[in-house]
Parts: C-alpha cells; sequence; structure tokens
C-alpha cells in the first residue's frame, strides 16, 4: 500500500509541475504563518473539497471561512454551493482566506489530490484519505485541476516594488516594478521572455511545452509569483513575506 501511494505521489507531482503549474495564487501572509495549497485532479470538486477540507481540520491545518475565486471555474456555482453548505462565504478575492484558482491539465491524468504546505510537498493518502484516494483511483481520467491556496486572515494586499528572478531557488536579478523592461532569460533548461509595465510583471514566450506561465495573469501584489517548473525559473514580487518555490 505505501509503495503504491508513493508511487502516484511522484506521478502527481510530475503531473502538476512539468504540465500545469499554475497561474499565479496571493501569497501576502503574515511572517511565521502557514501558507498551503491543495491541488486536486477531478472532474466533481464540489463533491470532493467538502470531505477534504474537513479532512485537512482534522490534521489541524487551518481553512478560513472566506472563499473567493481567482478566475472562472467550470464548477463555480456547485462549489459556491458546497462550501456554503460547510459553513464557507463567498467573498470577494482580495478578503478570502481560501482562493479557487483552475487550470485544463495538458493531457488527461488519474484523479488524485496533494498538499504543498510552507514549501514542501506533503502526502495525505493515509488511513480514511488513502480510501477515499483509491475511490478517486476509479474514476475515468480528467483534465480538470484545481487548485486551493489556503492563507491565514490578512488585513489587505500590498502592491509590490520590486521584483525578484529566480533560477533553481537563487535569486540572478531584481527589477523595480516602475520601470518598463522585456528580458530573455536563459536558465540553462530552456529561455523564459518576461516583460514589467505599469508595476505588473508577466510571461511573454517561454520554450517550455506547455506554455502555462504565459497563460498565466500578471502578478503585482507582495507575493504573488509565477512559476515554469520545466525551466527551473521563478519570478516573485517581494514583499514582507514569501515562500520558496516547488521547482519540479
Amino acid at each position: 500500500m505505501k509503495m503504491e501511494a508513493s508511487m502516484d505521489r511522484r506521478e502527481f507531482i510530475k503531473i502538476v509541475l512539468t504540465t500545469s503549474l499554475i497561474s499565479p495564487v496571493i501569497i501576502n501572509q503574515k511572517s511565521g504563518q502557514p501558507h498551503s495549497e491543495l491541488f486536486l485532479i477531478s472532474d466533481e470538486p464540489h463533491k470532493d473539497l467538502p470531505f477534504l477540507l474537513g479532512e485537512l481540520e482534522r490534521l489541524s491545518l487551518h481553512v478560513g471561512r472566506r472563499i473567493g475565486f481567482a478566475g472562472p471555474h467550470p464548477r463555480q456555482k456547485e462549489l459556491a454551493s458546497s462550501l456554503k453548505d460547510k459553513g464557507m462565504n463567498l467573498v470577494p478575492e482580495r478578503k478570502a482566506e481560501v482562493i479557487i484558482n483552475f487550470v485544463y491539465l495538458t493531457a488527461p491524468a488519474r484523479p488524485s489530490f496533494t498538499l504543498v504546505q510552507e514549501g514542501r510537498i506533503r502526502d495525505l493518502r493515509s488511513s480514511r484519505l488513502f480510501s477515499f484516494w483509491k475511490q478517486m483511483q476509479a474514476r475515468p481520467e480528467t483534465s480538470s485541476l484545481t487548485i486551493l491556496s489556503l492563507t491565514p486572515s490578512f488585513p489587505s494586499l500590498q502592491k509590490g516594488k520590486n521584483l525578484a528572478i529566480r533560477i533553481d531557488g537563487k535569486v540572478v536579478e531584481r527589477l523595480p516594478l516602475s520601470r518598463s523592461v522585456r528580458r530573455t532569460i536563459d536558465t540553462g533548461f530552456g529561455r523564459v521572455v518576461f516583460k514589467v509595465e505599469n508595476g505588473q510583471a508577466w510571461v511573454e514566450n517561454s520554450t517550455c511545452r506547455n506554455h502555462i506561465c504565459q497563460a498565466s495573469t500578471p502578478i503585482k501584489f507582495a507575493g504573488e509569483r509565477i512559476i515554469c517548473a520545466p525551466n527551473h525559473f521563478l519570478m516573485e514580487i517581494e514583499g514582507r513575506s514569501g515562500l520558496d518555490a516547488v521547482i519540479g
């Protein structure tokens, strides 16, 4: 059983980090408080998430009551309804403690889930969660990936002043967001073209196969980031707190 879970965990991480790494989510957290992201491959997130979030709370992981959507979700109405039944309320994204994101995988994958907690991947498949995961594995493959960013309460978003560029986790350049720049970076694994303009930054082009980083919306708030896992590239708006990237 442990071997099966371990092998699926490696497969899941490979799928998420190399084919779908997502549009940026807000990580403006208070110093010393945890930040987590739950990745769920499922056609039925509105049915799966109430149970999963309940189990996370049983594992003493803080799950806020205010939810917001970072962008369109094909199951948005069903998600809002099922999470409301769990005592969660839909609020504007800037006020949310749980931010919901969505992206299509470039290839179908088996339904599954995993948690990235404070930059580390945590295997949740134990006890009741393992049984739930086994049930998910029996479903047809899907290309739907839902991402939940779980953050503590925070008073307000702060616009960043500087953009940090990291390759393999090391800062190679810092740029002020007040200056317009278009730059090409050779990471040793590929090339990424990014642009800074009007206080925002985004990836304009990349040699990665799936170009998910290019589809990411521009970032401007402290703690927001865009990751291109195949090129080991990360760009982050610097603030008082932040997280290291998980690089695939």
